[in-house]
């Protein structure tokens, strides 16, 4: 075992043995310090927020990005939970779930479900909950860093997951996953690869968006559902929310900029919990922004 898998491991250790309540408020002294020290994660975050609510005020803005920082350091502090032994499923009322059922019941029929989520929450919350009670398939990019890596993947296939490849062999993976009548999870709301996206609209400004989504819906005619992880007030856990069904298979172009809009609607019930820190406009002409 290297070092580096040593000290993840003492890590995950550590945040795990703290009360969650405990967490939560040590996350509000670090996003203070976050918000009160020059970084990126505040500079790019600040810059979306302007873009993309042109008529808010400076107090309006910050007020978000206040809180945007802390659900980011958030997700970070909850490494233990979600990627630990995950004692929290145990435990009455910490996770809230709505609507799961519409979603069984298309489970339950004769085509795959297509469930998307933009970074609001914690989506390891999600991906957690759909392995324990699904057959469920995820696209996963495994990060450089081969200790966390290996974090990630051992949590998630205790799970129940199956993580696949965000590549051509990844795609048909999950084309055979939806066609076989299971479920497929997919984070869509981060900026592709090149010539693995259009432009679309986001919040009134261009942006760079996965056609991932409409393609395998039109390639398996699977249902298409939005869900959404929201973080409770003052450390009391998380609810899952499972939204009604949205047809994305129209035509690519279509299908992309109606799953923009239903981010936005998504986002604007929760603004501040949305992860504001990702270039969200890069490869477009308002890259500029981030300079």
């Amino acid at each position: 075992m290297s070092r580096s898998d040593v000290l993840y491991i003492l890590i995950i250790k550590s945040l795990e043995a703290i009360p969650y309540k405990g967490l939560f408020y040590i996350g509000k002294v670090l996003a203070l310090l976050l918000n009160t020290l020059p970084n990126k994660h505040k500079r790019i975050s600040k810059a979306n927020l302007e873009l993309v609510f042109p008529h808010k005020t400076s107090l309006q803005i910050n007020s978000i990005l206040r809180n945007s920082l802390f659900h980011s350091i958030m997700n970070i502090l909850e490494a233990g939970l979600v990627w630990g032994k995950q004692g929290y499923k145990k435990k009455p009322g910490f996770i809230n779930i709505k609507n799961f059922s519409e979603i069984e019941a298309a489970l339950s029929s004769d085509k795959g479900v297509l469930l998307f989520t933009p970074h609001i929450g914690n989506i390891e919350i999600i991906i957690n909950f759909l392995g324990q009670h699904t057959n469920c398939t995820v696209p996963y990019t495994k990060p450089k860093n081969k200790a966390l890596d290996k974090a990630i993947t051992n949590s998630r296939n205790k799970s129940g997951v199956k993580m696949v490849d965000t590549n051509i062999t990844g795609i048909k993976e999950m084309l055979s996953a939806l066609k076989n009548k299971k479920l497929v999870a997919v984070a869509s709301d981060q900026v592709p690869k090149k010539g693995a996206g259009i432009i679309s609209k986001f919040f009134n400004n261009e942006i760079y968006s996965m056609t991932l989504l409409p393609k395998l819906q039109q390639r398996t005619g699977c249902v298409a559902y939005l869900m959404y992880c929201e973080r409770k007030e003052k450390g009391e856990g998380f609810v899952i929310h499972f939204d009604r069904k949205i047809d994305l298979s129209s035509n690519i172009q279509e299908g992309v900029d109606k799953m923009n809009n239903e981010f936005e609607k998504c986002i604007m019930k929760l603004p501040g919990q949305y992860s504001w820190e990702y270039k969200k406009f890069k490869r477009t002409k308002l890259d500029s922004i981030y300079k």
